[in-house]
């Protein structure tokens, strides 16, 4: 019976230990993955984008004309009575070819888009998991705060009624715990729609449970190894594959204003004369047929031509475009993790000082009841060097995130992706990453 009431609280302990622990960022990274809508929406333009490249290398569709002669036109072997043609037009040799490169290229552009869209995700969920963390901590100090200031309430109010203290100072702490409850209902407030917008991220209710994190790692974050890396950020890298595409429908174009060949067959149904007999009577005829295009109307190719080449030097010049702006955005964010990482720095001294300082001054207080003013501001500095140090620290982490954004360490494997076959592959690797 011992054995079985063991067991039995054993399973209970395991079960509520792993029903209540919280999940961790990687974890709600890949639930991000698999259910946020907009990264869906721009896998699956990506793969419908593939499938353009198939109807870009395909011939046109051949013609097929049935003909029947109402009143049959004599021949010397005999009436045609039905006829029946089938043509395929060719364009100029390459002309396919060129139209599926552009095809791919633009395919591969959805690819980046994909890629930016599920890293701009990322860095959103890990924006709001440390803000979330930052909302946390503030409301965990301010509660650890309001408790001090009750321990000094009852220190003052010990001090009053030896003739040591004043009405005044125990009203002042009064007018401090007040303002700190408030401020603590205020961040309750705001981490319950911090809760509500992150689980909007991950595409699930707004009221799921969830567990705002305690404890944050330490990003960190090579400025050095990755200053030179804002090449392969997606939206960069889907510039070049529309540059590449438009070059290659530069040249498909080019090659519209040669002539295109046309190759056919006809066949023709004749009756038997009843006349006469003839040599092959009734015989059907067979005709082979070849045709040619005559592009005349050089204005309209030209035309086109120089529309696609606007285009082209327009994204060559997007592309400096967005160089400078991803530039300005790193050095932004590379200021503020410098800057974060000497916050932290500058605070975690702070509080240790300031923490040290009021624990003098209330032991003098305590004693004589003198300086009161000063230990409750010297107080009230200690928490905010707190939640200054508990800022920078998100802080961090976000400027981290932002950087990992800007930089694209985040991108899926693959990002160009080749053959339709590679592409299907790297699909796959995708559903099974993020299953």
């Amino acid at each position: 019976m011992k054995q079985i009431i063991y067991i039995t609280a054993l399973l209970a302990v395991l079960l509520s230990a792993g029903g209540g622990r919280a999940q961790d960022l990687d974890s709600y990274l890949q639930e991000a993955g698999r259910n946020h809508p907009g990264i869906q929406a721009a896998w699956k333009e990506y793969y419908a984008a593939l499938e353009q490249v198939p109807q870009a290398g395909a011939l046109p569709d051949p013609q097929l004309s049935l003909g029947y002669f109402i009143s049959p036109v004599e021949t010397r072997l005999g009436p045609q009575q039905f006829k029946v043609s089938l043509s395929q037009m060719f364009p100029w040799f390459g002309t396919l070819n060129e139209k599926q490169q552009a095809a791919a290229e633009r395919a591969r552009v959805k690819y980046q888009q994909f890629a930016e869209k599920r890293n701009a995700v990322y860095k959103q969920i890990r924006v709001q998991w440390y803000s979330l963390y930052k909302t946390r901590q503030a409301i965990e100090i301010t509660q650890e705060n309001i408790g001090i200031l009750e321990s000094l309430k009852s220190l003052t109010r010990r001090n009053y009624e030896n003739d040591k203290g004043r009405m005044a100072e125990l009203l002042r702490i009064d007018v401090n715990i007040r303002e700190q409850q408030n401020k603590l209902g205020d961040l309750r407030e705001q981490l319950a729609t911090q809760r509500t917008d992150f689980n909007l991220l991950l595409n699930r209710q707004a009221g799921d449970s969830l567990k705002a994190p305690g404890t944050i790692q330490p990003d960190t974050f090579n400025i050095m190894a990755y200053r030179d890396s804002l090449g392969t950020h997606p939206e960069l890298t889907a510039l070049e594959h529309k540059e590449a595409a438009l070059k290659h429908q530069v040249e498909a174009e080019r090659k519209k204003g040669y002539p295109s060949i046309s190759l056919g067959l006809d066949y023709a149904v004749i009756g038997q004369r009843q006349d006469m007999q003839v040599a092959d009577n009734g015989r059907d005829v067979i005709m082979p047929m070849i045709g040619i295009s005559l592009p005349l109307y050089r204005k309209k190719y030209d035309a086109m031509v120089k529309e696609t080449r606007f285009r082209l030097e327009a994204i060559q010049a997007k592309q400096q475009e967005k160089q400078n702006t991803l530039s300005s955005q790193y050095k932004k964010a590379e200021e503020a993790y410098k800057e974060a990482l000497r916050h932290i720095d500058l605070y975690t001294k702070q509080v240790r000082e300031t923490e040290r300082i009021y624990n003098l001054l209330k032991t003098s207080y305590s004693a004589d009841g003198e300086s009161f003013f000063e230990v409750l501001r010297t107080r009230l500095l200690v928490q905010e060097y707190q939640l200054k140090l508990e800022k920078a620290r998100a802080d961090r982490n976000i400027a981290v995130a932002r950087l990992q954004y800007l930089t694209g360490p985040n991108n899926p494997a693959g990002n160009t992706p080749g053959s339709r076959k590679e592409v299907v592959k790297d699909q796959e690797k995708f559903i099974q990453k993020n299953r």
